[in-house]
């Protein structure tokens, strides 16, 4: 049957769109992503970057109470990196280390899927303020920071009406030559060992599971050593020039939280 003079007219037209459908590359998938939603790593003004929670208000603009940085208190924390080019945040909740992958869209801090979280238990207002923390990660409609080149406050607005602001944390790693990272773990309690010419409490340390328990007589900077429970820890060597007298020249830096199991004693 012979088409209209019209679809003869508009066919060269279609045969170029279709041609052009054909010719364009396929979309692949990563960890079940469309790729368009994958960010380059240079639109990423987080990444290597960690933070302090400072302020939590309420719709209404009421402040609810979160902890601080003392010598008994430790703060709620993100930090942002990326692991083989896929990013991911992590930090501590409160009572818990927690991960998520998460993406950055026109400058909008998404987190991909519900964060997984350690099961560590503490005081009920402590769990109470991490739920709502975690929560909070897939509630975020709008986020900002001071300055894209070199931030140093974050905020958050949740979709609950509430606004989260973050301080930047300071690297602590200045003032040392930082070295690779390393997996330890670290056992459940620290024993008096011989350090320089007194004693001193050491961690046991080994590098895998099949290995038996050594001394750490350096410090671990960043690390919220609880009794009772062991760890194993992704750190970051770094030798002092000038290490006080009788101290080791080598310390570790917490660089994250990788496991930690509570131990029966």
């Amino acid at each position: 049957m012979p088409f209209p003079a019209s679809w003869r007219r508009l066919a060269p037209c279609l045969l170029f769109v279709g041609l052009a459908a054909c010719s364009s590359p396929p979309m692949r998938a990563a960890d079940g992503q469309d790729p368009r939603f994958q960010p380059a790593s240079a639109s990423d003004m987080l990444v290597q970057t960690s933070w302090d929670l400072a302020r939590w208000t309420q719709p209404g603009g009421g402040l609810r109470p979160v902890p601080h940085p003392s010598s008994t208190t430790r703060p709620i924390t993100v930090a942002f990196i990326h692991e083989q080019g896929s990013p991911r945040m992590m930090g501590f909740a409160g009572c818990n280390q927690f991960n998520a992958p998460y993406t950055i869209a026109n400058g909008l801090l998404i987190v991909r899927s519900e964060p997984v979280s350690t099961r560590m238990a503490c005081a009920p207002q402590a769990m109470a303020l991490e739920r709502d923390f975690l929560a909070s990660l897939t509630r975020i409609t709008a986020s900002s920071v001071d300055n894209t080149n070199n931030p140093q406050r974050m905020t958050w607005k949740l979709s609950t009406g509430d606004t989260l602001d973050f301080g930047r944390r300071v690297d602590p790693v200045a003032g040392g030559q930082r070295g690779p990272s390393k997996l330890v773990y670290v056992n459940s309690e620290r024993v008096p060992c011989s350090a320089g010419a007194g004693r001193a409490m050491c961690y046991q340390v080994r590098d895998s599971a099949s290995q038996p328990w050594q001394f750490w007589y350096g410090e671990i900077t960043g690390f919220n050593f609880q009794p009772g429970v062991r760890y194993r820890l992704r750190v970051v060597e770094v030798h002092d020039p000038n290490p006080p007298a009788d101290a080791s020249s080598v310390r570790w830096v917490l660089d994250a939280v990788i496991e930690q199991e509570v131990v029966s004693r």
